[in-house]
């Protein structure tokens, strides 16, 4: 029985923590020192758990239209922020200006997103500011 008690306890704990270990840190993925801004259509919102994450049409050197990734933060801090999915959506099929960094692994067009200026000029937080930039000219 104490075996069978043991047995069962170990399994629940593992099984509980496995959702907590995929979890990982911006570092991890993302790279503090190659953020740009990039602007495009904003081409859909995932607003999902655990990140909610944006797709934006940008334009590449030679005119062609590419897809960027925008990793957000979690969407209760997003909602907490006013980043509400009825709030970014209404930007959906219009032109955006997105502050990410970009991917450590070099995958391109993937990024962390910090903040985003919607197409009606409001700015809204979507992630960790990592620059410690909110607020200067560009972003109020």
């Amino acid at each position: 029985m104490k075996v069978t008690v043991g047995l069962t306890f170990s399994v629940l704990v593992l099984v509980g923590s496995a959702p907590a270990s995929a979890h990982h840190a911006f570092a991890a993925e993302f790279d503090a020192k190659n953020c740009s801004d990039v602007t495009g259509i904003l081409t859909k919102v995932n607003y999902e758990n655990p990140h909610a994450y944006l797709y934006v049409d940008v334009k590449n050197a030679s005119g062609q239209v590419e897809e960027a990734t925008f990793q957000l933060s979690s969407t209760s801090n997003l909602r907490r922020g006013g980043a509400t999915s009825p709030v970014l959506n209404a930007s959906v099929g219009k032109e955006v200006l997105v502050r990410g960094c970009g991917s450590k692994n070099g995958e391109k067009h993937r990024y962390a997103a910090s903040f985003i200026k919607l197409a009606d000029g409001t700015v809204q937080r979507v992630g960790q500011d990592v620059e410690g930039i909110f607020g200067t000219k560009v972003w109020r």
